[in-house]
């Protein structure tokens, strides 16, 4: 009978071995890392009139394969999607995240925008100003500029922030 459970407990050991291994390698080559909700960017349809309402009251709205446009005069929004997939055992959501930290630096962190965002702030002709956000494991870049080279009209910066919290909570559902 002593026997008997000696093998049971050898064998229950075994086991328990064998699975810790499979658990190991399935973790190493990243089974279960997050995909993130995003297979393919979302496009210019989440991009519309109402949306890009807060800085541009009437504008044309134009797609271009995942880059979409919004104009009223001199005052152009750009919007550009990127989907990031997993790497080996990080996740796209992760890698997402690292992205937007490794650019971070001498930006301006925004809360309450995607599930991260910064704003650049540019010298640059046209004065553009820069967002870029994640969302799940979709990079959103927003940027706004004066077409004429001169500076943004008034509001715009904190209009483009509200462009880019609206965008963030209809990509967020």
């Amino acid at each position: 009978m002593q026997r008997f459970w000696r093998i049971v407990l050898v064998t229950a050991a075994l086991l328990v071995a064998a699975a810790a291994t499979v658990l190991g390698v399935a973790f190493s080559i990243g089974a279960f890392a997050d995909e993130g909700r995003f297979s393919a960017a979302p496009g210019c349809g989440v991009l519309d009139a109402a949306t890009v309402a807060p800085l541009l009251p009437n504008p044309q709205v134009a797609a271009d394969g995942d880059n979409c446009t919004a104009t009223e005069g001199q005052t152009q929004i750009n919007v550009g999607f990127t989907v990031v997939t997993k790497r080996g055992n990080v996740g796209g959501p992760e890698l997402a995240k690292r992205f937007i930290d490794a650019v971070g630096g001498g930006t301006e962190r925004l809360h309450g925008v995607g599930e991260q965002a910064i704003r650049q702030r540019t010298n640059a002709i046209g004065a553009p100003q820069i967002i870029t956000m994640r969302v799940s494991n979709l990079i959103v870049v927003l940027s706004v500029a004066n077409l004429s080279g001169g500076d943004l009209p008034a509001g715009a910066e904190d209009g483009l922030v509200k462009v880019a919290t609206t965008l963030g909570t209809r990509l967020a559902r």
